[in-house]
């Protein structure tokens, strides 16, 4: 069974002012969401704000570890911002695991429109035990 974490930001159901995506994934570790963002989330006018725009890459890639039952917290995230995200437009998020050594994992993640990479990253995270 995936664990849940209703108060998380990005995924959390119970989450009041969270963004409360659905995630698709699988235990090969990848995973994808539909996301639709409000102008709540801009930064400049008619733009969202790039921490939003992080924060998805980052949830995206965290969401495709856990489907392979593991736990693990960002240690290092680099992002690269192609294009702004447009409030109110339906874009596709997806990651997945690329490598992992020992207790560090690295993934990749972008949001994509139409086939255009608008934004892209590539963390790596550190395994935790949940006994602890």
């Amino acid at each position: 069974m995936v664990e849940t974490y209703d108060n998380c930001f990005v995924c959390g159901g119970q989450n009041p002012i969270g963004l409360k995506l659905n995630f698709i994934t699988n235990s090969e570790g990848t995973s994808r969401a539909e996301v639709k963002l409000s102008s709540n989330f801009e930064g400049y006018a008619n733009m969202i704000h790039g921490g939003i725009t992080a924060s998805l890459l980052d949830e995206a890639m965290a969401k495709a570890i856990i489907a392979t039952g593991l736990v693990a917290v960002t240690v290092q995230l680099s992002v690269s911002y192609k294009r702004g995200l447009i409030p109110n437009e339906t874009y596709v998020l997806e990651s997945e695991i690329k490598e992992r050594r020992k207790k560090i994992i690295t993934a990749t993640a972008r949001i994509v429109k139409s086939d255009m990479v608008l934004a892209e990253a590539e963390a790596k995270f550190f395994i935790i035990d949940k006994t602890k």
